[in-house]
């Protein structure tokens, strides 16, 4: 069944749906709205701790590196007093390592053959052992330690050539434990300004992991560190730090994202960047990959390096989808706890509603009396109900009312139908080929548009010849009926001692006129055709001109203007006389015929009369018959809006 059918099968249903429709987009929006913020807080708290944790680690190594250089710097103040001399030198060097932990390692580099006794290089170093802390001289400069500073060494010249302090690439240390190092290099000038030697200190870089690790925002993110020349001081693959060039590595890989990240790494920028992948830089022995990072960057100035961190976006988005997952699945089950609240609480409401509707069902059966249900609240439904009991006893009146109107028009209906009876027995009883003399043929037909009409006609016989007449009475119904009665016994009456219709139609006007307080009046055609000399002798009063029909064609029957009977009393009517050839059928109708008209409201006509009977043989019955046809062809689903008669007379 589709949705809309069962929807329009319930009020409660279809209240059920569209409340909870409205209760779905108001839950989608607010939830979304909520998702948007929580994710939008979420990724801003991500922000903050990120930087946070940025500024953090790079004011610790700025800190201890920092320290380093002051430890050097300060040595390299009293140098004069000890470095210059062979034997002192190992105390400067001694003072200077035990001041700072983070130094790993100190050396003096002197100029070629400084002291001439030992050659063309001479570079004493005290070094703390890694693991034990204990603290070891050593000279290594020369050839045979493979340590050609004067010629190799970039602290050496990098820190001659600049004059000033000097802080070298990162390495691995090749001479002892191989680890990553760093070294902070400053000059020592003789009295002449001239440089003697270069104080270095050796920095153990795996304090920097440390730093950078403990101070990552989250336990999920990573971090790294590029020197300047694109190395990795420190990276989640410890295989990866001074082995692997980040530059080269992302160009390999041709990840355009992480080529401008590296490049804006390198240029010692600040900012953060999403990126799709970190493959690149990640190890191939890490443990998860990540569609997007955001990745956190700045320089550590001091030392050119750059720091990151790299946060998966996944991870931090990790508990807003969480979040959005439950509330998906709170909405739901809010939305059928709803549905079914609204159900029942609607129907509950509802329920006297539907007993009401059966009570209607009842009232509409035909049970006026039913009983209807007892409502106890002040709503709306008590108001249809009070509204549809005041229906229930305006109905039963009415019934009352309609059953006395009903008996009361049966019995006029009663009435109007022995009426009918009596007005169709006044007419003259035509068979269907009546012959009123030797020489004649006549057939009539009246069809009222009530149960009684005012249209007339009458004929008879007398001294050998026809008398006849058609009217038609003003009005329809009853009124028209009792004129119609008066003026069909009012002919017969004159026309009884009278032979001139023109006498006939005046005496009638005459009776008619007198004391007419109702103004009707009836258009008559009298007729006398005399059937031994073929004269038709005839008065009109305002009624239509009968149709003349032969075997040479048809044509209307002249007819003086007339007043219709009733109007005027005294009024001077004509008579006229027509000679009538053998085979003629005169056809008298009233304006029933002409003014018959269809649901277009156009008229049969004058034009369709003759049309039809020169179609026909012009015999009486069948002429009537087939006029009769060709009006009601005419009309079609329109009522009949006026009488109908028509009587036809052929001469023989």
């Amino acid at each position: 069944m589709k949705l809309p059918k069962i929807l329009n099968k319930s009020v409660a249903v279809r209240t059920t749906f569209l409340v909870l429709c409205i209760v779905t987009l108001i839950m989608f929006v607010a939830g979304t709205l909520q998702t948007r913020y929580t994710r939008s807080a979420v990724g801003a708290e991500a922000h903050r701790q990120a930087s946070h944790a940025m500024d953090g680690a790079i004011k610790m190594i700025d800190t201890r590196v920092s320290k380093v250089e002051t430890a050097v710097n300060t040595a390299a103040g009293y140098a004069y007093l000890l470095a210059q001399d062979k034997k002192k030198a190992y105390t400067l060097l001694q003072r200077l390592i035990a001041a700072n932990d983070d130094i790993a390692a100190v050396t003096l580099m002197y100029r070629a053959g400084y002291f001439p006794d030992e050659g063309r290089y001479y570079a004493p170093t005290i070094s703390r052992d890694p693991v034990s802390g204990a603290l070891e001289e050593d000279e290594i400069g020369g050839p045979e330690y493979d340590f050609c500073y004067l010629e190799t060494d970039s602290n050496w010249v990098y820190t001659t050539k600049l004059d000033t302090g000097y802080w070298c690439l990162p390495y691995v240390d090749s001479m002892s434990t191989k680890r990553a190092m760093v070294t902070y290099s400053v000059p020592l000038h003789d009295e002449r300004g001239e440089t003697y030697a270069i104080l270095c200190a050796d920095v153990d870089l795996q304090w920097v992991r440390h730093v950078v690790e403990t101070s990552k925002p989250y336990e999920y993110s990573t971090v790294m560190v590029l020197s300047r020349d694109s190395q990795y001081v420190c990276h989640p693959d410890s295989q990866y730090v001074l082995s692997i060039n980040a530059i080269t590595q992302v160009k390999h890989d041709n990840e355009t994202d992480i080529i401008r990240l590296t490049e804006n790494m390198l240029r010692w920028k600040r900012g953060v960047d999403t990126v799709h992948s970190m493959v690149s830089f990640d190890s191939p022995k890490a443990k998860e990959h990540y569609d997007t990072y955001i990745v956190f960057y700045a320089p550590v100035e001091r030392v050119q390096w750059s720091l990151c961190f790299s946060i998966p976006q996944e991870k931090v988005m990790e508990l807003p989808n969480r979040l959005g997952a439950h509330m998906r699945i709170l909405i739901i089950v809010l939305l059928v706890t709803i549905a079914f609240m609204l159900r029942y609480i609607i129907r509950h409401q509802l329920l006297p509603l539907k007993d009401l509707a059966t009570s209607a069902s009842k009232v509409a059966q035909g049970d006026f009396h039913a009983t209807l249900p007892e409502i106890r609240t002040e709503d709306e439904i008590r108001n249809l109900r009070d509204s549809f009991e005041n229906m229930q006893l305006s109905l039963t009146e009415y019934m009352d009312r309609l059953q006395k109107t009903t008996a009361s028009k049966a019995m006029i209906e009663s009435e109007l139908q022995v009426a009918k009876g009596i007005q169709m027995s006044m007419l003259p009883r035509i068979p269907d080929a009546q012959s009123p003399t030797p020489d004649t043929q006549l057939y009539g037909c009246l069809t009222p548009a009530k149960a009684v009409g005012g249209d007339l006609f009458d004929f008879f016989v007398r001294d050998g010849k026809l008398f006849f007449c058609i009217g038609d009475v003003s009005g329809k119904g009853v009124p028209a009926a009792l004129v119609m009665a008066v003026t069909q016994a009012q002919f017969r009456t004159i026309s009884a001692h009278e032979d001139a219709p023109e006498r006939i139609i005046t005496e009638l006007n005459d009776r008619l006129a007198a004391d007419n307080t109702t103004n009707m009046f009836v258009t008559l055609f009298v007729g006398i055709f005399d059937p031994a000399e073929g004269v038709l002798r005839y008065s009109n009063a305002g009624h239509d001109s009968p149709l003349l029909i032969t075997s040479g064609g048809t044509d209307f029957l002249s007819c003086d203007s007339n007043l219709p009977c009733g109007v005027m009393p005294g009024w001077q009517f004509t008579q006229q006389q027509a000679v009538i050839a053998s085979g003629t059928t005169v056809l008298l109708y009233t304006d029933g015929l002409t003014e018959a008209e269809n649901i277009d409201h156009a008229q049969f006509g004058e034009d369709r009369i003759v049309a039809v009977a020169q179609q026909s043989d012009a015999l009486p019955r069948p002429l009537i018959d087939l006029m009769t046809a060709a009006v009601h062809d005419f009309v079609g689903e329109a009522e009949q809006s006026d009488d109908l008669t028509m009587l036809a007379i052929r001469y023989k």
